[in-house]
């Protein structure tokens, strides 16, 4: 069975490499492509900067159920985004079945932080 494991292992790094994720807006990448790292980052960026802005607006407000919400679903969509981007920046690695997992939540994180933003929007921060 020795074998069997390199094997394996091979094939999820090929799968993974050929995978496509569809994007918030219909585009899909694939998993090992440069757009694909940038479109990661831009949405682990965007999704920080809104999360920063509920926080804000959340101690502001003293107590809005909207807000709170909205920062609940953000943080739970958002949080293998942001599993792997602590992995980056420790240089450490997921392994290959956690890492296409995450990578396939990105999407409901964009979007997440889009709906965060138009809550944001109607209550006037």
């Amino acid at each position: 069975m020795a074998v069997g494991r390199p094997v394996v292992a091979y094939v999820l790094l090929f799968l993974a490499g050929c995978a496509a994720v569809p994007t918030a807006d219909g585009e899909r990448l694939r998993l090992a492509s440069p757009e694909f790292r940038a479109y990661v980052e831009r949405v682990f960026r965007d999704q920080n900067r809104v999360a920063d802005a509920l926080a804000f607006a959340l101690e502001a407000s003293g107590s809005n159920a909207e807000l709170a919400a909205a920062e609940e679903r953000l943080l739970a969509a958002c949080a293998q985004v942001n599993e792997l981007a602590t992995a980056r920046r420790d240089d450490t690695e997921l392994g290959i079945r956690a890492s296409v997992r995450a990578a396939r939540t990105v999407p409901g994180c964009e979007e997440a932080a889009r709906a965060a933003e138009a809550v944001l929007g109607r209550a006037g921060r």
